[in-house]
């Protein structure tokens, strides 16, 4: 099977590389970021790109069996260049997966798309209502998906919360560190 991941340099796309190496999968990585082979040794393709160039993904979705989109602006990143990474670089992915009859898509959105829900625990018929650009980008993200779909596309959307595992960095890592160790975690509010 051939597997295209977009976001290949982040922290989901490496744990997916990892993993579909092990499942015999020929693999191709996007990623706007450079990507060190190295740390990929069973990826078949590296390609240093950006998601919203349309003839790069009709050209690097040729041939490709399942995509599975993980590439995003994160929250920090400018307003304008969430909405541009995230509904039209979405946008341009699904059309080149369409053109080339691709399998499969699979959307990785987020629960940002919830906002701060009133209700706990939630599930997929909770309302939409993002806080903020990047949730609003996703919701507009996956609307765009179910045009596609509509299109005939097979378009997945999964909506992770947050990602742990080996090589996580930033407050996260630090957290579940403490809790590896045993440690006090201070509560605050």
């Amino acid at each position: 099977m051939k597997i295209l991941i977009t976001g290949g340099a982040g922290f989901l796309g490496y744990h997916l590389a990892r993993f579909l190496d092990k499942q015999n999968a020929s693999i191709t990585l996007l990623d706007i970021n450079d990507i060190d082979k190295k740390e990929y040794p069973g990826v078949t393709h590296i390609t240093r790109g950006d998601i919203r160039d349309s003839y790069l993904m009709k050209e690097i979705t040729r041939g490709i069996d399942v995509v599975i989109h993980a590439a995003a602006a994160l929250p920090l990143a400018p307003p304008q260049e969430i909405h541009d990474v995230n509904v039209n670089g979405t946008r341009r992915v699904l059309r080149a997966a369409l053109q080339n009859k691709v399998k499969r898509v699979i959307y990785i959105s987020s629960t940002a798309v919830y906002g701060v829900p009133k209700i706990h625990p939630i599930d997929e018929s909770a309302p939409l209502v993002g806080v903020g650009p990047y949730g609003e980008s996703k919701i507009m993200a996956e609307k765009v998906c179910r045009k596609y779909i509509n299109k005939g596309l097979n378009v997945t959307i999964i909506r992770p919360k947050t990602f742990i595992g080996t090589g996580r960095l930033g407050v996260f890592e630090i957290l579940f560190d403490w809790v590896h160790d045993n440690k006090k975690i201070p509560m605050i509010g």
